[in-house]
Order: structure tokens, then C-alpha cells, then sequence
């Protein structure tokens, strides 16, 4: 009051002494120099405007806080054109930070300046009430589904500040998961149906906030739910037993009976299970009536292909409204494998051949299960095998040639990783190969011929053979060179030919031929082929088959015989000169007539000598003489008159 009193005494000293300079004096509205505002503010509020007196004449004042602040200003109010005193928009006020501001304005005209303090004090934000907490009430499961709205509470803010609701759900003094949720109105409602919940009561502890953080609470709303169904719960034997399957385990095979208590008799179960990893499902599964585990019926469980060894099985069986899940963990056990063939029959070829020749390496494509290194093996004693790359080789010399020897060769291949082996048929196919020559069965041959002989005349037959069978066995023949060559031919089946007719010219001569035996690869045999032309004047019967050799036409035959003739001829010459000394000897008898010798008959060849036997001097012949052969053996000796033909024999 006394310092208004002072502000209306400086005024009235203004009126009187108007040329006189006083101190400026800052005049707050209505005298208020203290505000109260709330922690709460966002808007930019007017707190209070100026009045300045003792402005110097002519001097335009300025007002401002010093120090400046940032929850407040100066300015001027432009309907007044007076300076007031504003708390600015969104000041972030905090009563608990600070309560109180003492803002310092000061003004100048720029000839003198003044202080003056207006204090602003701070209310603090008030707590929210709760007016129907504590509390309790009740659920009808039977009724009950998701978003029944179970109790709204009810709260208030004196700042009608915007207020925030949160609860937290307890069973038994212990914090759990509950079907409730609660909204900012207060509302509190299911989350969920009770299919599946057994929990009978609720704590549900609730609490109300501000946007200033001031909270009350929490207040505790009991929910009782009636009507529960009992869940399902399955044995622990599930947890403590691990089942071991064994790879290549038959389809379907039971794995483990999931086995349950309920006391809602009546109750129909559900089972489900996930498996980890989630490729465990390939090979197991769950019955969904029964709870029984089993391997798959389309998947084999193959230890060595799959990418683990244990999985588990998170079973839940549930009853409709309520369920349990427990874990059952499943071992898979590794058991030794065979190797496998690709195939069940491999078939190579080859060529007859000698032992040791390849046939080459069938494509087996043998896996083992077990990784296992696999060695080979072959069942029969045509071949071997080579234990490492399977390839075939002959282990016999193979001749196809031989009719007695097969054309293929069926045997068994192993392979083995030195515990399991697999069995697979192995045939061989072996063709025959041109690999002999045709051979004559002579080294030479000789045929005797007529020089009269007519074209076509069968001169005689050649034969060659060749070892091998089929058409690599047939023999073909031509006639090469040689110096009868132009005369004689040869067919399929070696017969010789005469193809150009001959003359006597050449009549008691010796020609050759060249004959080569061939197969369809032009593997050969030669041989010389001579013809003995025969010296005759006889022409000879034309024939155009075969024939046997005359007695001449065999140069044996006519060498021994040119042997006899030899021999015969010098024996005549003896003959000869023994008859002629005998004849001298008789005639010396006669002469001295001391030989007193029978007469000698005169024999005529041209005569029956059974009918005109006679002496020399025609007396007849007491006693006929009977012929006999001419054969030198059979005579004494003798002689030939070659004039007349008169033998003269000396008995």
C-alpha cells in the first residue's frame, strides 16, 4: 500500500512540475505483483501488463526481463500497447524442479531505468482418484467369449489431465498371463474364451496415471471365474524315456504312445506335435487320435542322407478348451549298409582275344550308404576283375573259332565294402575275329592232263582251310601266275579247270600255276599247282568229270617201267650173242660131223604150230612142239629173225 501511495504522490508531482525529470516507476495491474499457474500450462498466458510513469518527455520506454527467462517474456500487448508479463507456450513447467519464479522486468526510456519484480508461483499437478476399486467380480465361462467386458473402472483427474490405465494379472500372489486387457475408459475386458484355462481366480491390480506421471493405484479387482474345464495333462514318462530308431526302420513303425490324464471324463483329445528341426517331420509323425508316434509311410529313415541324428517332438494333446505340451526327444541310430549296383544287369563285348586283353570298365554307378571304399569281384574263371576300378580283362585265351566256345559269358559282379556285399549279373558278349589264314592241305600239288583235253575239262581239285567260323572262314581261290596260267581256271570249291584249250605242241611237258586261297579279309596262302601235259598220239576221250591216272600217265610209273625196258633190252643183246655163238657152234659140228644133235624144227610164227610142226629139211616132227609165253623168263635162249619173222629153237 505504501508503495502505491508513493506511485500516486510522484504522479501528482508530475501534473504540478511537468518540466521536471523524475526516476521511472513500473505500475503491475491493479497492484498484483504474484501469479499462480499450473504445472499443467501449454498455452502462452498473459500474466499481467505495465504502467510506466516517469518517462522523461519526449523518451519512448522499453521493457524486458533481466535476466531473460525461458519459460517467460516481455512484450507488448498489441490491443493496450502496454507491456505485460506472458508465461510462453509449452514451458515444460515441473513443480517438483522448480516452484517458484522471480522475474526481474526492467524499463528504460533511455534516460533513466527502473526494476521492479513480479514472482509467479507454480501448482502442482493433483493425482487422479479411482472411485469403485477395490472390487470383485464374476465369470460364466459358459458365457464367456473374446472382448466380454468383465468391469470398467472409474477415475478422475482434477486437471482433467488425459488419464492412462494399466493392470497386471496375479493367481496366487504370483504374476501370470491372464485373458484381460484394459483400456484408457477404464474397461476391462477377455482377451480370449476360457477353452483351455483352469485358473479359477483372478488379482487383477490396476493403475491410473496422468500426463504429469502422478499415479494412484494399484487397486485390485478380484475376477472368479466358474464353469472351468480341467485340462489334459500328459505322463512325464514322456521326458525321461528317448526312443532309439533304427535307420531303414519299416514304414509306419510305432515310435511312442503318448499316454494322458484327464478327470473330465468324457473328454475328447486331440494330439499334435512340432518337430525340431522342422525336416524331422518328413520322417515322423503323430497320430491325431491316438497319440501315436511312428516313422513315416513314404519317407525311409536313411542315417547317412539325413542332416541330423536327434530331433525332438514338442507333443500337445488338447481337449477342446484346454491343452498340455510336453517334449519327447527321438534318437536316430546308424546301421551298416550294403553297397548298391545301379543297375542289376551290366553287359560289355569284345573281340576272341588272349588272356589278359580288357573289355573295359561297365558304368556300375556303385554307391554304399556307409561311405564306405568298395573292391569288386567276378564269379567266373573266363575273366578277372580288377578289385579297384572294376575293370574286366580275359584271364583264359578266348577262341570263338573253336565251336565248343560260347559266344557270351554270364557272371556274377560283387562289390563289397569288406563287411556287406551286393551281387549283380555281368554279361560278356565275344564276337569272333578274322584272325587265321587259310592254308592248302599240300605244299604242292600235281595233276596229269591230256594235250587234248577239251575248255571245262576238270583238271583236279585243290583244297585250303580256314580256322575261323563263319564268313571269316570262307575260303576263296584264284589263280595267280605261273606259266600255265592262261590256261587253267579255278571255282569256289578249288576244282582246277581247263579254260583254254592246249596243243600237242606242248604234249609231254611239265607247267606250273600259282594258286592263292583267300578269306573276305584278304588274308592268304599260296602254293605251285604242276600239270603233266602226257606225250600221246591218241586223242583222248573228253570227259568232263574227274578220272583215275592211266598206267602212263604216272611219271612213277613210266620211270620204273623205263627201268624194265633198260634192263630187258640188254638181256636180249645177251640172248642175242649166246644164239649166235651157238649157232657158230653148230655149224662147226656139222662141218666135222663129230655133233650128233637132233634136227632142228623150223618154227612159223604165222603157222599152227599144233598143226605143222616140221624139221628144217620138212621132215614131219615125231613129237609137236606146244607154244609157249613169250616172256623172256620162260625161254632159253633164242633168237629173232626180223625178216621173216622165223624163230629158231635149239632143243
Amino acid at each position: 500500500m505504501k508503495k502505491m501511495n508513493g506511485h500516486i504522490f510522484l504522479s501528482f508531482l508530475l501534473l504540478l512540475f511537468p518540466s521536471t525529470v523524475f526516476a521511472l516507476i513500473i505500475n503491475f495491474s491493479d497492484g498484483i505483483i504474484t501469479k499462480l499457474i499450473s504445472e499443467d500450462a501449454t498455452d502462452e498466458v498473459q500474466l499481467t501488463l505495465m504502467t510506466l510513469s516517469g518517462v522523461t518527455a519526449g523518451q519512448t520506454p522499453t521493457c524486458d526481463l533481466n535476466p531473460s527467462q525461458t519459460e517467460f517474456w516481455v512484450k507488448l500487448d498489441p490491443s493496450t500497447a502496454k507491456y505485460g508479463v506472458y508465461l510462453k507456450a509449452m514451458p515444460n513447467l515441473d513443480f517438483n524442479t522448480k516452484s517458484t519464479y522471480s522475474l526481474v522486468v526492467e524499463c528504460t526510456d533511455g534516460v533513466s531505468t527502473t526494476q521492479d519484480t513480479f514472482t509467479v508461483n507454480i501448482d502442482k499437478n493433483k493425482s487422479p482418484t479411482i472411485s469403485n476399486l477395490h472390487n470383485y467380480t464374476t465369470l460364466d465361462t459358459s458365457t464367456t467369449s473374446t472382448g466380454t467386458l468383465v468391469f470398467t473402472a472409474l477415475a478422475t483427474d482434477p486437471e482433467n489431465d488425459q488419464l492412462t490405465f494399466t493392470m497386471d494379472c496375479y493367481v496366487l500372489s504370483i504374476i501370470a498371463t491372464c485373458p484381460y486387457e484394459i483400456f484408457d475408459s477404464g474397461e476391462i475386458v477377455t482377451t480370449s474364451g476360457f477353452l483351455g484355462y483352469s485358473v479359477g481366480s483372478y488379482d487383477l491390480r490396476i493403475t491410473v496415471a496422468d500426463s504429469h506421471n502422478n499415479q494412484i493405484g494399484p487397486r485390485s479387482l478380484t475376477v472368479t471365474v466358474t464353469g472351468l474345464n480341467t485340462a489334459p495333462v500328459i505322463d512325464n514318462n514322456i521326458q525321461s524315456y528317448v526312443p532309439v530308431v533304427l535307420e531303414n526302420s519299416a514304414l509306419g513303425s510305432s515310435v511312442y504312445q503318448v499316454t494322458i490324464t484327464d478327470p473330465d471324463v468324457g473328454d475328447v483329445h486331440t494330439y499334435s506335435a512340432t518337430f525340431t528341426p522342422s525336416t524331422a517331420s518328413n520322417y515322423f509323425s503323430i497320430d491325431s487320435s491316438t497319440g501315436l508316434v511312428s516313422t513315416s509311410t513314404t519317407t525311409n529313415i536313411d542315417y547317412d542322407t539325413m542332416s541330423f541324428s536327434s530331433c525332438t517332438a514338442e507333443v500337445t494333446v488338447s481337449d477342446g478348451s484346454a491343452s498340455d505340451t510336453k517334449t519327447l526327444t527321438i534318437n536316430i541310430a546308424n546301421v551298416f549298409e550294403a553297397p548298391s549296383f545301379a543297375k542289376t544287369i551290366y553287359t560289355l563285348s569284345g573281340p576272341e582275344a588272349a588272356a589278359g586283353t580288357s573289355f573295359g570298365t561297365p558304368k556300375y554307378d556303385v554307391t554304399d550308404p556307409d561311405g564306405d571304399a568298395v573292391t569288386y569281384g567276378v564269379d567266373c574263371p573266363t575273366f578277372n576283375i580288377d578289385a579297384t576300378t572294376g575293370e574286366v580283362t580275359l584271364s583264359i585265351n578266348y577262341d570263338r573259332d573253336d565251336t565248343s566256345v560260347a559266344s557270351s559269358v554270364t557272371c556274377g559282379v560283387t562289390a563289397t565294402d569288406g563287411t556287406m556285399t551286393s551281387t549283380a549279373v555281368l554279361e560278356v558278349l565275344i564276337y569272333t575275329i578274322n584272325d587265321n589264314t587259310p592254308q592248302f592241305t599240300q605244299n604242292s600239288y600235281e595233276f596229269h592232263m591230256s594235250p587234248y583235253d577239251t575248255i571245262g575239262t576238270i583238271l583236279g581239285t585243290v583244297t585250303a582251310t580256314d580256322a575261323d567260323i563263319g564268313s571269316h572262314g570262307v575260303v576263296s581261290y584264284n589263280v595267280r601266275s605261273g606259266s600255265f596260267s592262261g590256261y587253267v581256271g579255278v571255282d569256289t570249291s578249288g576244282n582246277l579247270y581247263l579254260k583254254t584249250a592246249v596243243n600237242d605242241t606242248i604234249a609231254g611237258t611239265t607247267l606250273s600255276v600259282m594258286l592263292r586261297a583267300y578269306d573276305e579279309d584278304v588274308n592268304r596262302d599260296f602254293v605251285t599247282v604242276d600239270f603233266v601235259i602226257q606225250a600221246t598220239t591218241t586223242t583222248s576221250i573228253t570227259t568232263t568229270t574227274d578220272r583215275n591216272l592211266t598206267f602212263f600217265e604216272s611219271s612213277a610209273n613210266v620211270a620204273w617201267f623205263s627201268a624194265l625196258m633198260i634192263i630187258l633190252l640188254g638181256l636180249g643183246i645177251f640172248l642175242a650173242i649166246e644164239a649166235y655163238r651157238s649157232h657158230m657152234f653148230f655149224k662147226i659140228c656139222s662141218s666135222c660131223n663129230e655133233c650128233k644133235l637132233p634136227k632142228r624144227r623150223k618154227f612159223d610164227l604165222h603157222n599152227d604150230l599144233d598143226d605143222s610142226d616140221e624139221y628144217e629139211d620138212r621132215t614131219p616132227s615125231p613129237n609137236p612142239i606146244t607154244p609157249v609165253s613169250s616172256t623172256s623168263a620162260d625161254l632159253g635162249w633164242s633168237a629173232w629173225n626180223n625178216t621173216d619173222k622165223t624163230q629158231n629153237f635149239s632143243l
